[in-house]
This record gives structure tokens, sequence and C-alpha cells, in this order.
């Protein structure tokens, strides 16, 4: 009863940000593998954290190390909402046995990040792994079930788990990363449990040589508007099907990315072009950048004690 009436205590980050396009999250994303890092920066009060297993060593057993420190933080007194929500972003988006794995550990209020998807196809067996055989389309589910032993479930002591929380408060993210993909939106939005369409940036620059170059008039940059474009379009079409009971149940995809360099906050949760999830920092590149300042201002200050 204790774990049932914390998890009901709030919304869950799914739930809040498909409810409306005014609600939005930031927070930052860890490389480190280490779960002192994610206890601190779950403290600072982000609105979630990403722990990443695409780019770093961090392992299945390192994901669990991690998750417990982010849902053991303490409340921040900087922000006074839900406590920080972690997602896992998975290496990649077709391999159903470490998905499985992951969401054992996952315990909701959470989400999943699938990286490099391409298409509906792809996006749509991503999705088929999130969902037991009863809970995906007909019978199409494909996550194997222990719910009653895992962590996800509390051990099974949340007895919602296999029915509702492990569809309802997971936050699905499909990521875009290639001029490919970018043109293929319009039809990933349309798979059933996309919740956020995510686009990464550095890939998607990366795809049309062009890495890093986020300039104005840049393909690197054109390619990433028209995917805001594409994602924002399509939630107006889902939008419009639930407006006239068109089997559409829910509304979405949300957009959500990496934050693009050289643009700032404030223009990409603008309703102009509508991030409602954003990951803008690094775990790592605040450590470096720290211990420069750090480092800057002690050298400073030995020079001028000579003086």
């Amino acid at each position: 009863f204790y774990f049932l009436r914390m998890t009901m205590a709030w919304q869950s980050l799914r739930k809040r940000l498909l409810s409306s396009p005014s609600e939005k999250s930031y927070g930052p994303i860890l490389l480190s593998s280490s779960p002192t890092v994610a206890e601190i920066l779950a403290g600072i009060g982000y609105g979630h954290i990403v722990i990443d297993m695409e780019h770093s060593p961090i392992d299945v057993k390192g994901v669990a190390d991690m998750l417990r420190a982010i849902n053991s933080a303490p409340r921040s007194t900087l922000n006074h909402s839900s406590p920080t929500v972690p997602l896992v972003r998975v290496p990649s988006h077709d391999d159903a046995a470490l998905t499985k794995r992951v969401l054992d550990i996952l315990r909701p209020p959470a989400g999943i990040i699938f990286p490099m998807v391409e298409n509906a196809s792809q996006a749509g067996f991503a999705v088929s792994s999130t969902r037991y055989p009863a809970h995906y389309g007909n019978m199409e589910g494909i996550r194997g079930c222990a719910h009653p032993f895992v962590r996800a479930s509390a051990y099974g002591a949340n007895e919602r788990y296999y029915d509702t929380t492990s569809r309802d408060d997971l936050l699905v993210c499909i990521q875009v990363e290639t001029e490919k993909a970018i043109h293929n939106i319009p039809e990933i939005a349309k798979v059933e449990g996309v919740d956020c369409i995510f686009i990464g940036p550095f890939d998607v620059s990366c795809s049309v040589n062009e890495m890093g170059n986020f300039e104005e008039g840049s393909r690197a940059m054109d390619l990433i508007k028209l995917a805001e474009k594409n994602v924002r379009l399509a939630a107006q079409e889902r939008k419009h099907n639930i407006k006239n009971n068109n089997d559409v149940k829910e509304t979405g995809p949300i957009l959500g990315g990496f934050r693009t360099p050289g643009r700032n906050l404030e223009e990409l949760f603008s309703t102009k072009i509508g991030y409602q999830f954003l990951c803008g920092t690094i775990d790592v590149g605040m450590i470096k950048n720290a211990a420069i300042c750090d480092l800057n201002a002690a050298n400073i200050a030995m020079k001028t004690s000579d003086l």
C-alpha cells in the first residue's frame, strides 16, 4: 500500500506531457556510469534524467544501480513538483531481449528511448518490445513476462503493473537521426504506442556529411526544422482523428530531442517550435567544464599571488 500511495501521488511524465502541449520537461543525459552523479543530479530537481546505454559503458547492472540512486534522491528544494523521472536510452531499437531486461528494472513512472529508428516498421517493433502480448494490437506485444518478481513492479507490490502501469506510465520515445527517418516521421507517428519523437541533431548532421554544422541555412539545420515541423503536423493529425473518432485513442506524439547547439531554450520550448521534452546537458561535459573553470581560477590565483 505504501508503494501505491507513493506512485499515485503524482501524475506520470508520460501522462503529464500527453495531457497538454503546455507541459514540458528538461533534463541531462548520463554517460558517466556513476550512481553518485545520478543521485546528485536527481536531487537538483530536473524533470527527467536519461541514462545512456548507447554511447557509454553502462550495462544492465549499472543501469539498475543508477536507477536506485535516482529513485532514492531527496526531493529538490529548487523544484517542488514531481520527482525526477528516469529514462533509459537502450543501445538499439531491435534488441527485444535487452529491452526486456531494462524494463524489468525500470520502475514507472519512467521512459525508454529507442535510437536510430528509420521507419514505421522499426518503430512498431520497438514499441511491441515494451508491451506484454495482450496489451498491443492483435497479441503482438513481445515482452516476456516475469512481472511479479522484478524491480519494475516493486517485486509484485504494484498489483496494477501488468494491466496498466507498465503501459500507461512508460514514456516511449522513438529517436530519428537521419534524413531518411525525418522523411518517414509522418508514418512513424501513426504507430500505436509512439509517445514521443526524439530528434538527435548530431547524427542528423552526420547523415548529410555536415557533422556539427548547425548554421542557419545548412542542410543539417534545414532537416532538423523539417523534423520538428513533421512532428507538429503529426500531432495535429492525431488530435483531429481523436476528435473524429477515427480509431485513435491518445494524443501525441510529443516533440522531444537534444538541444541543438546555438539555439536557446526559450526558442525550443516556444509554441512556434513546440518541444516538450528536451535534454540539454551531459554529465561528463558538466564535470569537465566545472573542472576547467576551477583550474583556470586556480592558475590565475597562483600567478597573481607572486605579483
